[in-house]
């Protein structure tokens, strides 16, 4: 059997198959975790920009700055200093030394930093007021922690905000204590609140992309278009995956594979289906629809709010970040166009043709429909 006959068989309906791996995508999205939305530590694209306005007296060698997006912050010690981070009663809650890095296994601040808004409860164990018990949980000098100093815990924006959203506003100012062998010292912050973009180019960009997926469904020859367009969105969606990853303070690696399980599996069935498309199978239209409904969900309208808002947790340019997003979004919506009028437009061409040979072959290897002759009983 050749590709042509092969296609034409596919024209038929799709695949049970690939109803099967629709429904298993659309599984895996309402099941994603957060980790496989592009969020880091719990923190995606927000309005609120926590900054760093200096080290009281400063230290040579010892730096502490906001990484994430504020979601979390680095203390880097360099040459032979002692620094003991205090936690939110003035316990030892960290400490850096030339031998490591370690951490009082007794402060409340060890248990509170595991979750975002502070909601894990304490063990029976801890205590601020006893003599630290120390771990070890480093041998660099340097270690990266989540502090509630730094970052809004509320679940609702700051009331100023709520009163005069498209208004810059400080929120608060932030202090982390420190003591550099044996001598206090005090890292300070602002926590400040900057409005956003409007989306409305962005919008409007995503819609016409869509519109030009959707019309490369009409072309003579729609299979290597599409091809092509599928391409460009998992290429699209690799790239912003990996400025999310490399906006991690550590374990990059490790969070560009954790955070995009569903992802991998779309951009494998969207490459299967490219090449599948520039063969001329028609298979290759259904895979290419479910790649690109998974990707522009997971990895488009997950991260709708870059668009609109004023930071986000990605490395490099936010142009790029707002441009690869409505990319991932418009030529996703538009596949899942493009197959439902190549579909119709096939379906037209085996109603015009029946009798006349059988059906005829899919979008990248087919023909314009012939024009109908009138029956000989209708001549004139």
């Amino acid at each position: 059997m050749n590709v042509t006959d092969q296609s034409a068989r596919l024209w038929h309906g799709p695949p049970r198959a690939l109803l099967v791996l629709g429904a298993l995508a659309c599984w895996l999205i309402i099941g994603a975790s957060p980790a496989s939305a592009h969020s880091v530590s719990g923190g995606g694209s927000t309005n609120l920009h926590t900054t760093l306005t200096g080290m009281n007296p400063a230290v040579d060698g010892v730096t502490l700055a906001p990484v994430e997006n504020g979601s979390r912050v680095r203390l880097t010690v360099g040459g032979n200093h002692t620094v003991i981070v205090r936690g939110y009663s003035g316990e030892s809650y960290l400490r850096i030394d030339p031998t490591g890095v370690w951490r009082n296994a007794l402060s409340s601040a060890t248990y509170l930093n595991a979750s975002r808004y502070g909601s894990s409860s304490l063990p029976a164990g801890s205590d601020d007021t006893a003599p630290p018990r120390w771990e070890k949980i480093g041998d660099s000098g340097a270690t990266v922690w989540h502090d509630h100093r730094t970052h809004w815990m509320g679940t609702q924006d700051p009331p100023v905000v709520l009163a005069a959203p498209n208004r810059f506003h400080e929120i608060y100012t932030w202090m982390i204590p420190l003591t550099v062998d044996g001598r206090a010292v005090s890292v300070t912050g602002a926590l400040d609140w900057v409005p956003g973009p409007s989306p409305a180019p962005w919008v409007v960009l995503a819609i016409a992309l869509a519109a030009g997926v959707v019309a490369l469904g009409l072309l003579r020859r729609a299979g290597r278009a599409l091809a092509a367009a599928v391409t460009t969105i998992v290429a699209a969606d690799v790239t912003h995956s990996v400025l999310i990853a490399f906006s991690r303070a550590d374990s990059r690696l490790s969070g560009f594979l954790l955070g995009n399980t569903v992802e991998m599996v779309a951009w494998t069935l969207g490459l299967v289906a490219a090449v599948l498309l520039v063969r001329g199978s028609t298979t290759g239209v259904y895979l290419a629809a479910t790649a690109g409904f998974v990707i522009a969900m997971v990895g488009g309208f997950a991260d709708i709010g870059l668009l609109y808002r004023s930071g986000a947790p990605v490395a490099g340019s936010l142009v790029l970040a707002r441009t690869l997003t409505t990319v991932t979004i418009g030529i996703g919506v538009g596949l899942l166009g493009a197959v439902t009028v190549v579909t119709r437009r096939h379906g037209w061409r085996e109603r015009t043709t029946s009798g006349e040979g059988g059906p005829q072959p899919g979008p990248d290897v087919g023909t314009e429909p012939p024009t109908m002759r009138p029956r000989p009983d209708m001549a004139g």
